[in-house]
């Protein structure tokens, strides 16, 4: 059976589900939890790289270098902010999984998702993978990718997929956001 389940949180609001099948998982079979969210800017709610920091060959688009300056201090400071949401989220899953009764523990690494959750598995001798499938059609997924089907393609170790509704694009930190802080 499983020892040790890896479930692939990001910042939407289907991840709620993914964590529920994963938990319930945990419970019924009294195995460990191990949280995983990839910081990527391709995830939604991602700083954006200023336009004065867009290079194209050998040079930035502005050249003035208190405004190429500036622009990297705002888009850090904002990838800062990023990442701690980042760490809110995990704590709060983890949180939830621990008052279950679960024994869970949680990682934040910066990487493409797909090649990430697979390499992580790797490392921590995953024996399931639980990840979220939004159900893109298959003319949107030609051409962004999925991040399941490549795990399910490339993961060492069995992979569970949980299939989530297409859902707005409020993120699941901002919930906790708003019960968190009003």
């Amino acid at each position: 059976m499983f020892n040790k389940i890896l479930v692939a949180i990001d910042r939407s609001a289907a991840s709620r589900q993914v964590f529920d099948q994963a938990l319930s998982l945990a419970k019924a079979a009294k195995v460990n939890l191990i949280l995983l969210h990839v910081l990527s800017v391709e995830e939604s709610g991602s700083p954006i790289m200023s336009d004065y920091l867009v290079q194209h060959k050998d040079s930035c688009i502005h050249l003035d270098p208190q405004i190429m300056r500036r622009a990297k201090e705002v888009y850090d400071r904002e990838w800062e902010l990023f990442k701690q949401k980042g760490l809110e989220l995990m704590r709060f899953y983890t949180k939830k999984a621990l008052a279950a009764g679960v024994q869970t523990e949680f990682s934040q690494i910066t990487g493409h998702p797909s090649s990430t959750i697979c390499d992580f598995a790797q490392s921590c001798h995953a024996d399931l993978v639980v990840i979220g499938r939004r159900g893109h059609s298959s003319f949107k997924e030609l051409f962004l990718g999925s991040v399941s089907n490549y795990v399910v393609h490339h993961a060492p170790c069995s992979v569970l997929i949980v299939q989530t509704p297409i859902l707005e694009e409020s993120t699941l930190s901002e919930d906790i956001e708003t019960k968190v802080y009003v």
